[in-house]
């Protein structure tokens, strides 16, 4: 199995794609090979050995699905990125396959991340292989990042000491201090530390530092030092003052910590985040705006298309509204993987962004029964950001995305308590194994052809753990809701969302009202 310094040593946007191919059929996989050959931002990885094979994204039939079925659940379950399997189906066979595997192998529906009709579709095929890889390539950005960052604090795990007198002369320095400044303690001993310094920094920083010590305060700052090979480095350093018996300063220590590769990292990452942040308002502004343009045109021609057109022009509208809600995925799945640390958390209304967010659901899916019993009082407001009104509209879509009972239902409710507040999403559709709770939210999860973006339920997770709530998921019982004759069979789900709230005020200053 490829081994997580692959994944790393891996440049996502200069390598191309390795593309595994599982085809039965001899046509079929002529087709693909010539398509993928053709595109020199592709790579054939010719082995069936899906254990050991490294590859970026898999196609491959139902019955190589079937005869591989351990192996590539398996893979799919250690991957620590996004692994994409998108599954060819004949498209007069497309919907039957998509309801066997969602409700009679629920596990391999989970693994599938989309489904591709054949005969093969060109721009099709194009269009859900580069939604699929910026989305690996995405989740390998972020998998680096943590790598790196681990690997920074393994390998400076130990400090530098140095340890002055009351004049500034060294006394002492550990190994730390000579493995970072390159001086031994033979060098430095009997010196002072402007031994080191490097020019970045003016008299008055060094005369604060020293004003600050022989005051009997810490000082604490970011140095920026020069090596004795002349190479420049970066420490975050405390330095306080030793008191003797009677209170006197007797002696200075400095513990010294080396961020220089850490420094160079965020700048990486930043130069990183600019360029990531530009293909976001590409994806968010220009393809958004045009589909939304494209979507409204459709919606007009509804009175005007005959019985036969309209089932096509059904499936461009289901097309056109999808690309839109992957472009909120990915607004929403940037705000998370390139914010900046932990979120700013302030008193949000519940009940505001319930009812509004409820009622953009209902114009979405004009089909559905969306309710909402005894919304929360109007005073209770939540710790969280504007992002709150995605784990909503993500449970709500998830919910009725995969339901294809006659209509489906999805009902709201609301416990609150002291300090929290439980919002309660049910629905009425097939439920959920319990095998498959615990996975669920993981990255990638959920495939296009359910109509989410496969990151859903990991963005709602993301969202609910930075703002210090929970979000599970249990069965529904009959009494729950929808208790009619014919639904008497507790089937469905309920998507419990616990989130902490603020001190009920008529108003809160700041607080979305």
């Amino acid at each position: 199995m490829p081994t997580n310094e692959q994944h790393t040593n891996r440049e996502a946007v200069d390598e191309s794609t390795r593309m595994l191919t599982l085809v039965t059929d001899p046509g079929n996989q002529r087709v693909l090979e010539e398509w993928l050959t053709a595109h020199d931002q592709y790579t054939l990885v010719e082995t069936t050995n899906i254990a050991e094979a490294t590859f970026d994204c898999c196609l491959l039939d139902r019955k190589q699905l079937d005869e591989h079925r351990s192996e590539l659940l398996k893979r799919k379950e250690d991957e620590q990125i996004i692994l994409p399997y998108l599954l060819l189906v004949p498209e007069s066979k497309h919907q039957e396959i998509h309801t066997r595997l969602r409700d009679e192998h629920p596990e391999l529906w989970d693994a599938i991340d989309g489904l591709i009709d054949m005969p093969l579709a060109e721009n099709r095929l194009s269009e859900q292989l580069e939604t699929f890889l910026r989305l690996r390539d995405q989740s390998i950005v972020a998998y680096n990042q943590r790598a790196q960052l681990r690997q920074i604090r393994n390998q400076h795990a130990g400090h530098g000491v140095l340890v002055t007198d009351t004049d500034g002369t060294i006394e002492y320095v550990n190994e730390g201090f000579e493995s970072q400044s390159g001086y031994t303690s033979e060098e430095v001993v009997g010196n002072t530390p402007r031994i080191l310094k490097s020019g970045e920094h003016d008299e008055a920083f060094y005369e604060e530092l020293w004003n600050t010590i022989t005051a009997g305060d810490v000082w604490d700052g970011t140095v920026i030092n020069s090596r004795k090979d002349g190479n420049r480095y970066v420490i975050e350093q405390t330095v306080a003052p030793v008191e003797g018996p009677s209170g006197e300063i007797t002696q200075f220590i400095a513990v010294n910590h080396e961020i220089t590769e850490l420094r160079e990292l965020e700048e990486s990452l930043r130069q990183q985040r600019e360029q990531l942040d530009v293909l976001n308002r590409v994806l968010r502004h220009d393809i958004r705006n045009d589909m939304n343009v494209v979507v409204a045109w459709g919606e007009m021609l509804e009175d005007e298309v005959t019985p036969t057109g309209q089932e096509k022009l059904d499936r461009i509208l289901r097309a056109g509204r999808h690309v839109v809600e992957l472009t909120n995925v990915a607004r929403d799945l940037s705000e998370i993987i390139h914010g900046d640390g932990t979120p700013e958390l302030k008193p949000i209304s519940l009940r505001q962004i319930l009812s509004e967010e409820l009622e953009k659901r209902r114009e979405t899916f004009a089909n559905a029964e969306i309710t909402m019993t005894d919304p929360p009082d109007q005073r209770t407001h939540v710790l969280a950001n504007e992002l709150l009104s995605s784990v909503f509209r993500n449970l709500v879509n998830n919910a009725v995305q995969h339901n294809h009972t006659a209509q489906p239902k999805v009902m709201i409710s609301v416990e609150e308590s002291d300090e929290s507040v439980r919002i309660r999403v049910a629905d009425n559709g097939p439920g959920i194994s319990d095998d498959v709770k615990e996975s669920l939210f993981r990255e990638g999860k959920k495939g296009l052809e359910s109509g989410g973006t496969g990151m859903g339920l990991f963005l709602v997770d993301s969202l609910v753990e930075s703002y210090g709530g929970n979000v599970w998921i249990e069965d529904r019982v009959e009494s729950e809701l929808f208790d009619t004759p014919d639904e008497a069979d507790p089937a469905g789900a309920v998507f419990i969302v616990e989130l902490r709230t603020t001190a009920k005020q008529d108003k809160i200053d700041g607080g979305r009202e």
